[in-house]
C-alpha cells in the first residue's frame, strides 16, 4: 500500500481519534504549512506513530485540509492528538485526487514535505528525522513544503 492509498482509507482509527478528541484527551497541535505554490487543491497530512508505520506508509490517522485560508503560500491548520510521539508527512494534492503524483522515474510532481524537516536531497527520511512530542496542551510544529 503506499501513503497515497493510504489517504483514501478511512475507518476505526479516525472514529477512535475523532472519539478522544471529543472527550478531551487530545491536545492542540498548530501546524503551520509554507512553501505551498498554488491555491488549487488541498493538503494531506498522513499522522505516523513510529518508523514502522511510516516505512510501511500506514498512518494512524489521515487529514485533509482546503487551502481556503492560505495566505501568501502559508496555509495553518490544527490537529488533536493525543499525548504521544508523531511524525506528519504531508502531500500537497493539487489535483486533488488524494494522492501524491509522481512522474516516470518517481519523482513527485506535487509538493511534499514533513513535520519539522525540511526534506532537501532525494530519499525519503526517516522517521527519526521528523517526529516530535504532543506532551504539553498545545504544540507547534512547521513544515515547508518541497516542490520538485
Amino acid at each position: 500500500m503506499t501513503i497515497s492509498n493510504a489517504f483514501l482509507k478511512t475507518g476505526f482509527m479516525t472514529f477512535a481519534f475523532s472519539l478522544s478528541a471529543f472527550l478531551g484527551q487530545a491536545q492542540v497541535v498548530n501546524l503551520t504549512i509554507s512553501n505551498i505554490k498554488s491555491a488549487e487543491g488541498q493538503i494531506l497530512v498522513g499522522v505516523f506513530k513510529d518508523q514502522q508505520s511510516f516505512k510501511d506508509e500506514k498512518p494512524a490517522f489521515r487529514h485533509r485540509f482546503p487551502k481556503t485560508s492560505l495566505s501568501n503560500g502559508v496555509l495553518k491548520v490544527h490537529l488533536d492528538l493525543p499525548p504521544g510521539s508523531y511524525g506528519f508527512a504531508l502531500v500537497d494534492d493539487e489535483n486533488k485526487n488524494g494522492k501524491l503524483d509522481k512522474n516516470m522515474i518517481g519523482i513527485p510532481k506535487e509538493g511534499i514535505g514533513f513535520s519539522n524537516f525540511y526534506l532537501s536531497g532525494m530519499s525519503k527520511p526517516s522517521f527519526n528525522d521528523f517526529k516530535f512530542e504532543v506532551k504539553s496542551p498545545s504544540v507547534t510544529v512547521q513544515c515547508k513544503i518541497r516542490n520538485f
